[in-house]
């Protein structure tokens, strides 16, 4: 199967969009397969000139507009095909006077008329029996569900796990897997550092990925301890909130949530972080070139909390930055700048410094 980064995965999603043709993705728990839709077709609704809004966060009452304003809407259905039975797809049976009639859930109804517009994503495709893959194959294959179509403007993806991640999968039938293209997708520290930025993940988690790269994933062979996954790190974050990052209750609230190893791990950088005289960086910012190349990523987690913390101290950082090797200069200012682009590119514009050295040297990889 086609192995994707993150970015590939968004072009292609959108590609395939565009031309109604589904796609099924497949790769390991907890690395976006999911998250990753609802970002791309959140821009895409804005786009559209559509209100965004997901099908299992809305109230009944707002379900009732929505039903009433189909044109207005772009619906985000994730619909997890494990929890499910057939009639939670093709209805319960009715009986009319001399036939049968299938009576479809609120969702088959919305998504089965001409004016609706959004995505049916079904994931955990290849966890569900069989015989509930087969009614999603004649979703996908016919656009049918409840003897009703659906909508032109609604488009199918779905996502699976992998056998090698012990999810008890079941192999998909030749003729299902022949409707989607398909993809495996691989987690990549690039785009997840982007991602975690801009959604406010921890800095020092962050800087610390960025130095030892195969914690972003790492899966436990024998089950007996936790594994790592880029949806458990966010969970640490949140966990660890305003903790002091090499505390007792930080190092155990990380072992919790993406394993001791991490964890044990994690306090090598503590130990680098705190060893970092930040009055002497700040005052002689040229200092930091004879620091080891562990202690600058710590440097880079450091400045990235900084600006978090007080966008006023933009200038000092700056000061650093420009004595940076270019590879750390790069990830402090991309850390910064997905944390708030607003505020950096204000900042970044009335910097003199970083308008006539560094925007112009490291510009591409940061602008």
């Amino acid at each position: 199967m086609l192995k994707v980064n993150t970015n590939q995965y968004k072009k292609y999603l959108l590609h395939n969009y565009k031309l109604k043709e589904p796609i099924y993705i497949q790769g390991g728990p907890g690395i976006g397969k999911s998250e990753i839709p609802l970002q791309v077709f959140k821009k895409q609704a804005k786009e559209e000139g559509l209100e965004f809004a997901q099908w299992d966060k809305t109230s009944r009452e707002d379900k009732e507009v929505m039903f009433a304003n189909r044109d207005k809407y772009f619906v985000y259905c994730d619909q997890r095909l494990a929890q499910m039975d057939v009639t939670d797809l093709r209805g319960i049976p009715k009986l009319n006077s001399d036939r049968v009639d299938p009576m479809p859930p609120s969702w088959v109804l919305y998504f089965c008329d001409p004016n609706a517009h959004g995505l049916i994503f079904f994931d955990e495709l290849n966890l569900a029996p069989q015989t509930v893959q087969g009614s999603a194959y004649q979703i996908i294959r016919d656009r049918s569900m409840a003897d009703m179509m659906l909508g032109d403007g609604v488009y199918c993806i779905a996502a699976g796990n992998r056998a090698e991640d012990k999810a008890y999968t079941f192999d998909l039938p030749l003729p299902l897997r022949d409707r989607f293209s398909e993809m495996e997708l691989r987690p990549d520290v690039d785009s997840w550092t982007e991602w975690a930025s801009s959604e406010s993940v921890n800095p020092h988690l962050i800087a610390f990925v960025n130095w030892k790269e195969s914690y972003l994933y790492k899966i436990s062979e024998t089950g007996a301890d936790k594994s790592t996954t880029p949806r458990g790190i966010a969970r640490a974050s949140r966990l660890v909130g305003n903790e002091e990052i090499g505390s007792p209750d930080a190092n155990m609230l990380l072992s919790m949530s993406v394993g001791e190893a991490f964890a044990t791990e994690f306090q090598g950088y503590v130990k680098y972080f705190k060893s970092l005289d930040w009055d002497e960086i700040y005052s002689h910012p040229e200092s930091i070139r004879e620091l080891e190349t562990s202690q600058l990523f710590a440097v880079s987690g450091g400045l990235s909390e900084h600006f978090t913390k007080d966008s006023k101290r933009f200038d000092n950082i700056i000061n650093v930055v420009e004595h940076m090797q270019p590879e750390f200069a790069v990830m402090s200012l991309r850390m910064m700048r997905d944390s708030n682009p607003t505020t950096f590119k204000r900042l970044g514009q009335k910097n003199k410094k970083f308008v006539d050295t560094i925007a112009r040297n490291l510009g591409k990889f940061i602008i």
